[in-house]
């Protein structure tokens, strides 16, 4: 695992690349990455692949809000808001991430733990707890 600054580097370009910087999101994870959008599905293989699937995600939300705050070394809890275009709904997410990141200072396995709220979702909860 690299050290403390490293990984607080890592993370600071990860939240730049946030908005829509694809060639700096590439830039930040080995050729041989690995992502896990969740720690129980097959994981995305290579900086490029990588790349494509957040610029996918990026394309359905407008608007968007992103925050990041690491919590340990190789942790960090990240929100995320905006608009999905295509449904006219509000998307909020937040969730956890761990990075291992190699020598080189780029990430080698990315692994998120991501709970998603749509204002429908918020509605039914709050009409609940009512």
């Amino acid at each position: 695992m690299a050290d403390q600054d490293e990984f607080a580097d890592w993370l600071n370009a990860y939240a730049r690349a946030q908005d829509g910087d694809v060639a700096l999101l590439k830039s930040l994870f080995s050729a041989d990455a690995k992502f896990f959008q969740t720690p129980f599905n097959k994981p995305i293989e290579g900086a490029g692949q990588i790349s494509e699937t957040f610029a996918e995600i990026w394309a359905r939300i407008v608007d968007s809000s992103f925050k990041i705050e690491r919590i340990a070394d190789g942790w960090a809890h990240w929100t995320s808001g905006g608009k999905i275009e295509a449904l006219e709904e509000p998307h909020r997410t937040s969730g956890i991430l761990k990075a291992e990141l190699n020598a080189n200072g780029q990430c080698e396995k990315l692994t998120f733990w991501t709970e998603t709220l749509s204002v429908r979702e918020s509605d039914m909860l709050s009409q609940r707890d009512a």
